[in-house]
């Protein structure tokens, strides 16, 4: 009985999530089903204080990342870059489409993957219309933008909420990941923007003509409020770069270089006169605290009472076949479950039965490409296609979820199997 009700709490929650009536905030919606499991007695203050201990340093480093992110974009740091790429090969699409995916990129492994859906498809976007492109092109330019912000948060520990839950929980420091993970995340970069352009190169190319449009798009200088504090963010980069390396030496939290660096960046914004407090705290995520300890108390429900007992049992056939075999066996059933039921419930379940299972340390960074990459196979794999198709409504651009998954599945499959790949001729 009580893993019935725990699956049905999941259930309930993950549909009011992706349905959101009268725009009910998700944070909300987990807030409760968390608030039912312990009315009901089936979680307890201690399973409480075990996801804590799991989800604040990933929850504050997002929050941090965010504020940073959007400090940068009120200075126009990111529209300078993009400005950069667009008057360049605004006439050449095809080249367009490859530079703005490889801003989104950087933009990912840097900063986060939600925070380049929130700077990057309003650009876009925008630029889209001004060069008066088809639906069908503008959908292959936000597609590839928006497969950016998963599949190339691979490679550095802070680029995904899920990167920082799956390190803090297996003890990786930063340089652990990224001696890891740094040449298959690169590895998806480079086949997210190659599959992207194959698929619809041939539609994007007929609609390359001459275009005498360039005084629509500002110089990119144009867009920087103030030239000193865009150098200074360059050096607070750095500064935040060389911290998260030396973190794990000195035993440091991710959260503290995040929201160190949000802080001097603020301090420094405040000192020109560009934001204030109250903007500052307005724009902060808080909520996403409330949801990420709310969602993986309820997945850590389905966890207690035997819901996911049969996924450390899946794992081990995998394995035992060797590391081939159970990269790609772990890696597909890791984004299939991200797929199905959202990555970071994923992440929480895998990283538990990976435990259980006592299984070879490269599970986990399977796991991580299957609920990075993954995610990207349905629309609701990942919080940040969430929000793509939020943004893309808000803009004029209705996609169903058909279309979407019809998308998503074509151009995801091949890139998950070529970053599993390198990951294995990695670790061999």
């Amino acid at each position: 009985m009580a893993m019935i009700l725990a699956v049905s709490v999941f259930v309930a929650a993950l549909v009011l999530i992706i349905w959101k009536p009268r725009g009910l905030h998700e944070a909300l919606t987990a807030l409760a089903g968390a608030a039912f499991l312990f009315a009901m007695r089936m979680l307890g203050l201690g399973d409480a204080a075990y996801i804590w201990d799991f989800v604040w340093d990933a929850t504050f480093s997002l929050i941090g990342i965010m504020i940073f992110t959007s400090l940068l974009d009120a200075n126009g740091f990111f529209r300078w870059a993009a400005l950069h790429i667009v008057r360049r090969f605004h006439r050449q699409q095809l080249r367009l489409l490859v530079g703005l995916c490889a801003l989104a990129a950087g933009t990912t492994v840097f900063f986060n993957n939600d925070g380049t859906i929130l700077i990057m498809i309003p650009i876009v976007l925008e630029v889209t219309s001004l060069l008066r492109l088809t639906r069908k092109s503008r959908i292959a330019f936000l597609l590839g933008v928006g497969l950016m912000a998963d599949t190339a948060s691979a490679p550095l520990m802070m680029s995904n909420l899920t990167n920082i839950l799956t390190a803090n929980f297996f003890g990786l420091t930063f340089g652990e990941y990224a001696r890891t993970m740094l040449v298959p995340g690169i590895v998806a970069i480079l086949a997210t923007i190659v599959v992207t352009a194959v698929y619809f190169g041939k539609s994007i190319r007929a609609e390359e003509r001459p275009n005498d449009g360039l005084e629509e798009f500002q110089e990119p200088v144009s867009v920087i409020s103030d030239i000193r504090l865009f150098k200074l963010s360059w050096i607070i980069i750095a500064f935040m770069m060389g911290g998260y390396l030396l973190s794990g030496k000195v035993g440091l939290p991710v959260a503290v270089i995040a929201l160190g660096g949000a802080a001097v960046q603020w301090a420094s914004n405040m000192a020109v006169g560009l934001g204030d407090i109250r903007t500052t705290v307005r724009r902060t995520p808080w909520s996403i605290v409330v949801f990420a300890l709310s969602m993986n108390l309820i997945v850590y429900s389905l966890y207690l009472h035997g819901a996911v007992d049969w996924f450390p049992r899946a794992l081990a056939p995998m394995t035992e076949q060797g590391a081939f075999i159970g990269i790609f066996g772990s890696g597909g059933l890791f984004a299939l479950l991200s797929a199905a039921v959202n990555n970071l419930p994923a992440v929480l379940v895998s990283s538990l039965a990976i435990q259980e299972s006592g299984g070879p340390h490269y599970l986990a960074y399977a796991s991580l490409l299957g609920t990075s990459v993954g995610a990207k196979l349905t629309p609701i794999g990942s919080l940040a296609t969430l929000l793509w198709l939020q943004l893309l409504r808000k803009g004029g651009i209705d996609m169903t979820w058909k279309e979407y998954a019809k998308y998503g599945i074509v151009l995801t499959l091949p890139i998950l199997f070529c970053a599993l790949l390198a990951l294995w001729l990695t670790i061999g």
